[in-house]
């Protein structure tokens, strides 16, 4: 099993992610069996031409991470776009399963803020993360557009309810791994 990290980039030039979300194929899914809520919109990709060019972008921005350079990058499991405004929240979950009953695989989670209210509450991002000495500490983000957060997918997170009136956008996407012995 992975190790437990975050590692949060700012001032993404999100303008290529705008581009390439411009002309992607997207279904509307519904939340209400999701950890997107309180009015939240979400939409899948299941091209996988264009889930392919979506990691590339991705990828050229995480690969100087250290803690995945032992992992390689495996497959997309999933890419999807979120759109969220006042009272808009997510669940604590992590990304380790796609469905009840599914097999748990290790790899990355990577959410990007597109776009984020002007506001000073834009949507809290927690997380936990379980350290070496086995206490689970929780930490926060106040978002702003052009962060992205790059994590294993182990890592419980969420995103407290929004109390300001405006847009929250994000493009998140799923890596699964595997280990240079395998």
């Amino acid at each position: 099993m992975m190790k437990q990290w975050l590692v949060k980039f700012e001032d993404t030039n999100t303008q290529p992610y705008e581009d390439w979300l411009s002309t992607a194929s997207k279904t509307e899914v519904a939340t209400n069996d999701r950890s997107t809520q309180g009015g939240s919109r979400q939409w899948n990709f299941n091209n996988e031409n264009e889930k392919d060019e979506l990691g590339k972008l991705f990828f050229e921005r995480m690969k100087y991470i250290k803690e995945i350079k032992q992992y390689p990058l495996k497959e997309i499991t999933g890419a999807w776009y979120v759109e969220g405004n006042q009272n808009a929240y997510h669940r604590l979950h992590n990304h380790t399963q796609t469905k009840v009953g599914a097999p748990m695989f290790d790899g990355l989670s990577c959410l990007l803020y597109l776009e984020v209210p002007d506001a000073k509450d834009t949507g809290e991002f927690y997380f936990l993360i379980k350290h070496d000495d086995g206490i689970i500490r929780k930490s926060t983000i106040m978002p702003k557009k052009g962060d992205m957060i790059v994590m294993p997918k182990t890592i419980f997170h969420g995103v407290y309810p929004q109390s300001s009136i405006g847009m929250r956008r994000t493009l998140n996407i799923d890596f699964n791994i595997y280990e240079k012995n395998n």
